[in-house]
């Protein structure tokens, strides 16, 4: 049977419904987060749990050691954990803009390094990371969030490159709105004396706004399904292809919408900065 590894499983989330995808198509699924307790409702004969915190050296490796004590080897790398932080950019302390981007990017680098060497000595594997569209189309107030993707981006499109020759496939997915639970996870951040305070009420509805009908949220369960059987296809190289239809053009009109929310908060409502 083939092996699926997948971070960032928690109840609810995008992880989870990948799991659930995967186990469909008949893999043996690693499903991972910071503790069993958050993927409580993945119940599967053919899961496994395992406790990874992507941004741990060596919490990544055990797990990584573990699997491949059990199995030949893992076929298909998911990478999917994410965390997000709400606020401008002049507000974020530096501790928490460095947990985005070791979560985000790092967790990946992380995941790669224990991996991808072992697909290489099989010759054949595929490596899968789960971006956003905010990695090329940024947006104010989730400055960080916006960066790690962006840095993702550009070391998946340098690992595909590179890994060609070896037989291994590298796979960037790029959504726009997803229905998942990392609003509820995100940290926020706009203290007294902000510049930002008089937009408070607009930078803390970025929190929310991508989870609304109104924003197009596409359903956690069709985007997995989706996702899932283009990668299991033959034909899972082919990326330009297909994104498309994972991200209907609702997303750039989203985005296009969002500019002009942000163009309008920016500019109308937000008082000029007194110089002194």
């Amino acid at each position: 049977m083939l092996v699926a590894f997948i971070t960032g499983c928690s109840n609810g989330g995008i992880g989870a419904a990948l799991c659930t995808s995967f186990l469909a198509k008949g893999y043996i699924v690693y499903a991972t987060a910071r503790s069993i307790e958050a993927m409580s409702a993945l119940v599967h004969e053919n899961l496994r749990k395992l406790v990874v915190d992507v941004t741990d050296d060596s919490s990544v490796a055990k797990a990584i050691d573990e699997v491949y004590a059990d199995t030949d080897g893992i076929d298909v790398l998911v990478s999917n954990a994410g965390f997000a932080h709400i606020g401008p950019l002049l507000d974020t302390p530096f501790e928490e803009g460095m947990r985005v981007v070791q979560t985000n990017f790092f967790g990946f680098v992380r995941l790669v390094n224990n991996v991808v060497p072992r697909m290489g000595k099989r010759g054949k594997g595929t490596v899968v990371a789960i971006g956003s569209i905010l990695g090329e189309l940024a947006t104010a107030f989730q400055g960080f969030y916006n960066a790690s993707k962006a840095a993702l981006h550009s070391y998946t499109e340098t690992l595909r490159m590179e890994c060609t020759h070896i037989g291994i496939k590298v796979v960037l997915i790029a959504p726009g709105s997803i229905r998942s639970n990392i609003s509820v996870k995100s940290t926020y951040t706009v203290p007294q004396g902000s510049f930002y305070k008089a937009l408070e009420k607009q930078i803390k509805h970025v929190m929310y706004q991508s989870q609304t009908k109104e924003f197009g949220v596409m359903d956690t369960n069709q985007f997995a399904t989706t996702v899932v059987n283009k990668i299991t296809s033959t034909n899972v190289g082919k990326t330009p292809d297909w994104l498309q239809r994972i991200h209907p053009a609702w997303w750039l009109e989203c985005g296009c919408n969002w500019f002009k929310v942000t163009g309008r908060v920016a500019g109308n409502e937000l008082e000029p900065v007194p110089r002194r």
